[in-house]
């Protein structure tokens, strides 16, 4: 009779956390990478904010996102190739996408100069190590002026 109990008490409690396990699942497949994808003209519209720059730099900063995704997509789609046909090592490939954000930065920084540059590079590495931690994308609130 004991063992009855403790066989029913076992399996009502794997039977509780295989639901809480389960409903987490669900929250965290409610939204996929590319309903987290922003565009170039939200990037453009949260670095205006965070660093307070005016309506022309907003536009050439987002014609610089724009053309950035695109290079990006190219890149990813080459990447995709040359990893089917085994040619790139992941150090080659990182290193090219260094290469890109280099060049990025330097042309973002000849729009907003290099004081919102130094600001908007601070945000970054806040962002990637909250990213790190593990802490994603929630309550990523960057400081602005630090």
């Amino acid at each position: 009779m004991k063992m009855k109990k403790i066989g029913i008490l076992a399996f009502v409690a794997l039977f509780t956390m295989s639901i809480s396990v389960s409903a987490q699942d669900t929250i965290r497949q409610k939204t996929t990478p590319r309903e987290m994808k922003w565009t170039a003209a939200q990037r453009a519209e949260q670095m205006a904010k965070q660093l307070e720059l005016t309506a022309e730099q907003k536009a050439q900063v987002e014609k610089v996102l724009e053309k950035q995704d695109a290079q990006r997509a190219e890149q990813m789609a080459k990447a995709r190739e040359m990893r089917e046909n085994q040619q790139a090592t992941r150090e080659e490939m990182r290193a090219e996408r260094q290469k890109q954000i280099e060049a990025n930065d330097s042309e973002l920084e000849q729009i907003i100069g290099k004081e919102k540059m130094d600001q908007w590079k601070a945000i970054r590495a806040e962002r990637m190590r909250n990213m790190r931690n593990g802490n994603g994308m929630r309550g990523n609130k960057p400081k602005v002026g630090k």
